[in-house]
């Protein structure tokens, strides 16, 4: 674990090459210890984060914070949250090239339907 903006945090990849960055949700935590999760965000990297995140607000998402090369979008009550990071700052803390290579293919419940973002990331809904 390293410390971080939000309290403690870390970088870890899964068996199927999946890469999860992991972060406290708060500085002091004096809970006893669990296995409960507050929520998870799927974090994407992006070339342009200011183009990236005008293309999603374009959608109808709205910007919860913004902090140049971080966004993090207002998911409501959802335990799922959604935001961009600087792609070689999200490479980097990941411990991979910045080339990558792998899937950028999501499926999701919405009703937004089938888009592709600026970096690539193609979004279509799942079926009901």
């Amino acid at each position: 674990m390293v410390k971080s903006m939000w309290g403690h945090g870390g970088v870890v990849q899964a068996p199927d090459g999946a890469i999860w960055k992991l972060a406290t949700s708060a500085k002091k935590d004096s809970e006893p210890v669990s296995r409960k999760v507050d929520s998870i965000v799927l974090l994407v990297g992006a070339d342009d984060v200011s183009a990236t995140k005008k293309f999603y607000v374009e959608r109808g998402l709205k910007v919860g914070k913004s902090f140049g090369s971080y966004v993090d979008f207002d998911m409501g009550s959802s335990p799922i949250g959604f935001g961009l990071y600087k792609h070689r700052a999200l490479a980097k803390d990941a411990g991979v090239p910045p080339e990558g290579t792998g899937s950028h293919r999501l499926a999701v419940h919405s009703d937004l339907g089938q888009f592709t973002d600026p970096d690539g990331f193609a979004w279509e809904p799942t079926r009901q």
